[in-house]
């Protein structure tokens, strides 16, 4: 198979990984877009209320990698294209986005059939880049994401309480002694 058409079938399976996970936890999931446009592969939703707000959403940006790096904090490292990043780091989305990464294994099969059931192979963590400085690199931005930002029950709960809540719209500062 292409080198291009392994990343497809990678990038795939991430998504659908974590959409079998949020199912999985009792979240709703989908498509955000017919086209992925603005960086958001899987929405996520929790069913009811959550913080004041009714069926908080969170649209994820799903990266799947065979080199997701263990750093020394325990943490998860990914280098990320500067165009996902400059995305994600935005503050003027309407629904809140956050980065995933999930790791797959680089060999072997990504999916095994136990006695007990079905098994997808991978782990991973996200984070939420709104608010991030610039990159200063040409092409990439090593991301870190906290080990403990789990794609679990747990996880994707603080996830959509975090960042799916309602928030108050910015609004640019206005000078009244200044006539447009």
């Amino acid at each position: 198979m292409r080198d291009q058409d392994q990343n497809t079938f990678q990038g795939d399976f991430g998504e659908a990984w974590l959409e079998a996970v949020a199912a999985g936890c009792g979240l709703l999931h989908g498509r955000p877009t017919t086209v992925d446009l603005q960086k958001a592969d899987v929405q996520l939703v929790y069913p009811g209320t959550g913080l004041g707000t009714y069926f908080p959403t969170v649209n994820v940006q799903v990266k799947t990698t065979i080199e997701l790096r263990r750093l020394r904090s325990g943490d998860f490292g990914y280098d990320l294209d500067l165009e996902t990043y400059d995305a994600l780091r935005r503050t003027d989305h309407a629904v809140g986005r956050v980065l995933a990464v999930i790791g797959v294994p680089k060999e072997g099969e990504n999916v095994r059939l136990h006695s007990e059931g079905t098994l997808l192979r991978g782990r991973g963590a996200w984070i939420s880049l709104e608010g991030m400085e610039p990159s200063r690199n040409g092409t990439s931005q090593a991301i870190h994401l906290p080990f403990g930002n789990t794609l679990d029950q747990p996880g994707l709960h603080r996830l959509l309480k975090t960042h799916g809540i309602r928030r108050s719209t910015p609004v640019p500062p206005i000078n009244v002694w200044e006539q447009p």
